[in-house]
């Protein structure tokens, strides 16, 4: 009998860590997903959630070969009964405030649409 309620506590502390694991996984993608939108600047930063208080994070990037591409590198972490758990997530990415956005393109002026035309003609 004493087996048979050490295997259900084993296993009700694995569920418990696989339900820190999803929510760990899916607060980071969503704060890495702020990254790249530009809302979180890559210059990094630190923080709760405003959804789930608990869970704190970190965001750092490190510069990579190319300018305006970096590694970002976001974790997250909560205190689950009186143990720290972390979870991190690095990707790389593209500095949104360097990149530009479509309403920043400027309309091509009518000798750049016939320089192409002309190009395009040559080509064939």
């Amino acid at each position: 009998m004493v087996a048979i309620g050490r295997l259900v506590d084993v296993g009700t502390d694995h569920g418990a860590e696989a339900r820190l694991y999803v929510r760990g996984s899916r607060l980071a993608q969503a704060k890495l997903a702020e990254v790249e939108a530009g809302v979180v600047g890559v210059e990094g930063g630190s923080g709760t959630f405003d959804t789930d208080p608990d869970w704190s994070w970190t965001v750092e990037a490190e510069a990579q070969g190319p300018p305006g591409l970096y590694r970002v590198t976001v974790r997250v972490s909560k205190d689950d009964r009186g143990r720290p758990f972390e979870l991190t997530l690095s990707q790389m990415v593209f500095d949104p405030a360097k990149m530009g956005s479509a309403a920043q393109a400027e309309k091509p002026t009518e000798a750049d649409v016939q320089a192409a035309e002309a190009g395009a003609e040559g080509g064939m």
